[in-house]
């Protein structure tokens, strides 16, 4: 949960925003309002395998320098989150071009719009994402920021929004594209030393039929409301595939509790963007955390998810406290000002 001074910037950010666009005197460099285009010329964009997604990214952040893992993870993250959705995907071409086109201050406040627009919705996958997201409060240098560029540009010309951008859950969700992303950014050294290894797609469905299919009467008994526990999740492909299996057979997986717990921060960080990407449902939360060295990891996880949301909710009544408290002072100031 942030603390108290966290907050407090929170609120001051966003009320700063509200009421400075309502003055129509903002200079900030990286505000669309302002800084962004409107000039967005068509790129060329792909379907490619989440194989092939994984490489182009690794390989454009490599070849603009960088060397951090959290911000082209994070960069695929925010726009595997791109709230803007459509049938078929059918906007997701026209949604890239305009991101492609933006200034690199422009589109780093963009991605981290869009991270930020979950955090009213799930504060604690929001929480658990955010070591995808933090470096969009930094001051980047011309390096990260050509990387961020860069990134972005092999992520959409292979089509993530394609992927991502439909507005069928079931769509979203035959891919496991953090996986794909974090591995191909992850040297054959650290995957090693981590003993993190990615497992294809078509495994994780394997071993979801069979766990689903315990009797062995090949009928997936229907257990509304149930829980599931992964305590070794990952960026959680395999609850990816079960929720496939549950919408094949006409159910819904947001009528079921998922809890994945994972060691390793950043693939936390990606299952919780998967959570929200794939609609896993309310009672899906995502844990970081060691579960032999925390026997009551997924419990405290639970827990966590209640005590964020009502700090989400006390955040959301000071925003508007304050900006209806700035308001008005603005309105005195400018009656006076007129007498």
């Amino acid at each position: 949960m942030p603390a108290a001074d966290s907050t407090a910037a929170l609120v001051t950010e966003a009320v700063d925003q509200v009421l400075t666009h309502r003055a129509r005197n903002c200079t900030d460099p990286s505000c669309a309002r302002h800084a962004g285009t409107t000039d967005c010329p068509p790129i060329t964009v792909s379907r490619s395998a989440g194989s092939v997604l994984g490489e182009a990214v690794a390989e454009a952040w490599h070849a603009a320098g960088g060397s951090r893992l959290d911000i082209p993870a994070g960069v695929v993250a925010a726009l595997a989150l791109w709230p803007q959705k459509s049938p078929g995907a059918a906007a997701a071409d026209t949604i890239a071009a305009y991101i492609a086109a933006q200034p690199p201050r422009v589109l780093v406040r963009g991605l981290a719009d869009s991270a930020n627009y979950y955090y009213g919705l799930r504060p604690d996958l929001w929480a658990t994402a955010r070591p995808l997201f933090d470096w969009t409060r930094e001051d980047l240098h011309d390096t990260h920021l050509a990387g961020v560029r860069a990134v972005a540009l092999a992520a959409l010309r292979h089509g993530v929004l394609r992927h991502t951008g439909d507005t069928d859950p079931a769509e979203r969700s035959r891919i496991d594209l953090m996986s794909w992303v974090i591995t191909a950014l992850r040297h054959h050294h650290s995957r090693r030393s981590l003993g993190e290894y990615h497992t294809p797609p078509d495994i994780s469905d394997l071993i979801a039929a069979m766990l689903a299919d315990e009797g062995g009467t090949g009928k997936r008994p229907h257990h509304r409301g149930e829980w599931a526990l992964e305590p070794a999740a990952g960026t959680g492909g395999l609850f990816r595939s079960a929720a496939q299996d549950l919408r094949r057979d006409g159910e819904d997986p947001a009528e079921r509790g998922w809890v994945m717990l994972e060691l390793d921060p950043l693939a936390a960080a990606g299952a919780a963007v998967n959570t929200l990407v794939w609609e896993l449902g309310p009672r899906a939360v995502v844990g970081c955390g060691d579960v032999l060295a925390q026997p009551d990891l997924a419990e405290e996880t639970l827990a966590r998810q209640r005590d964020v949301a009502r700090h989400r909710d006390d955040v959301m009544k000071l925003i508007g406290f304050a900006i209806a408290t700035r308001t008005t002072e603005q309105l005195l100031d400018a009656l006076t000002t007129s007498r």
